[in-house]
């Protein structure tokens, strides 16, 4: 097995607790790893996402005495990692996600934060006041942080082919509550499974899906020829290049 590798102090605690939980429901750390994401999803909508959230702890996590059982220690993990994003600003997940538990498979590494930052600062001027930033992988959101560090107007965008980066970042955004779109699919064709709206919202929230005729109104998106609003919430549709409302903006180095 690879050798953990954590950033931050705190993410090595919080791997402890994923560790735990995953061996009180008989399941490996990368799969309690997805379904503690699952869980921070729907406890971050307000319980507008019951049915996902008890399809998660169905798997095994209910089993044994309260106090005991694997969802007391995914609450825990829960608990924890919002008391360390309010402490340290830091992105836990990501930390967590390379260091314990994909260790950099299939070449995914995350851009470090100094070098976001960096990227951030000389792409930030009067010209990006209102402008959409997208990041076409964006990981576990640390560019779309780091301009919100600079700016927080605009709207921020990101998209991810795996469903842990695209979950990992809603998480990152919603917890300091930053509005922005964050949508699953491979950015280079277009496509988009799912879709997640983060900032404060009616329902209480700071998560919510995104309704495909919003997606629609807000990018441009064309699903061939299917009504979009009478669609599933999570739809395989169609991203265009540009929005109704303009271009989006990139960050780039060079």
């Amino acid at each position: 097995m690879p050798r953990e590798q954590f950033q931050y102090d705190g993410s090595r605690h919080l791997c402890d607790l994923l560790d735990e939980a995953g061996q009180r429901a008989g399941l490996s750390r990368g799969q309690a790893f997805d379904d503690f994401l699952a869980c921070t999803i729907c406890a971050l909508a307000n319980q507008h996402m019951e049915d996902e959230y008890l399809s998660v702890v169905r798997k095994g996590y209910a089993e044994g005495e309260p106090g005991r059982r694997g969802i007391d220690s995914l609450s825990k993990a829960f608990a924890t990692l919002v008391q360390l994003m309010e402490e340290t600003r830091h992105d836990i997940l990501g930390d967590l996600f390379q260091g314990g538990i994909t260790y950099g498979e299939a070449g995914q590494f995350l851009t470090p934060p100094e070098v976001c930052r960096l990227m951030a600062c000389l792409n930030v001027d009067e010209s990006t006041r209102d402008a959409k930033v997208f990041d076409p992988c964006c990981g576990s959101g640390r560019m779309l942080l780091a301009y919100a560090e600079q700016r927080r107007c605009g709207e921020l965008i990101g998209q991810d082919i795996d469903l842990r980066c695209v979950r990992m970042t809603a998480i990152n955004l919603a917890l300091r509550n930053l509005y922005g779109y964050v949508l699953w699919g491979n950015s280079l064709a277009g496509e988009v499974k799912l879709g997640y709206r983060t900032g404060m919202n009616a329902h209480g929230g700071v998560i919510r899906h995104v309704h495909p005729g919003e997606l629609a109104a807000a990018f441009g998106i064309s699903d061939g020829g299917e009504s979009l609003a009478d669609a599933d919430p999570t739809p395989n549709v169609t991203l265009a290049a540009t929005g109704r409302h303009g271009p989006t903006r990139q960050l780039h180095l060079f």
